[in-house]
């Protein structure tokens, strides 16, 4: 389960002056209240243009936490045209991406923890309190929920 360390503004200032390789998952940061995801990082990337960041691109895997998807995502013109990526994902997908683009990284989204998602929609983040519903266990510390735009 995963949220957003930041909001959009802080992130704009961030980013300001890079050229941004975008790269988000599709399964876990997705299914975390759309933090990340294609759908969210278009949004995201159309935003950001909007605001006079250079966004090269944006790429997607499954599962940005095994080496070979991110390898087999790889685009060397992407990665030649970009100064840092913006990943949405988690800890280790943003880890993958750097190393496999050889790109520093920012990755405004914070890794909870492993969770679940029941029947009816909800969040769940196993933390050392036991299961916690993720969008309480957010709002109560801070953290954004959801895609940034």
């Amino acid at each position: 389960m995963m949220v957003r360390d930041r909001d959009y503004r802080e992130l704009l200032r961030e980013l300001s002056g890079k050229n941004v390789l975008l790269w988000t998952c599709n399964t876990c940061a997705r299914l975390s209240d759309q933090v990340g995801g294609e759908a969210s990082a278009v949004r995201l990337s159309d935003a950001l243009s909007k605001d006079g960041v250079n966004i090269v691109g944006i790429l997607h895997t499954s599962a940005s936490c095994l080496e070979a998807k991110v390898v087999s995502k790889y685009d060397a013109e992407m990665a030649s045209k970009a100064d840092v990526i913006l990943s949405l994902t988690c800890d280790i997908g943003a880890y993958l991406a750097g190393k496999v683009f050889g790109l520093p990284v920012i990755n405004p989204i914070i890794t909870l923890g492993p969770g679940y998602i029941d029947r009816d929609g909800g969040l769940y983040v196993a933390t050392t309190d036991g299961l916690c519903n993720m969008r309480e266990y957010a709002s109560e510390r801070g953290m954004g929920q959801g895609p940034f735009i």
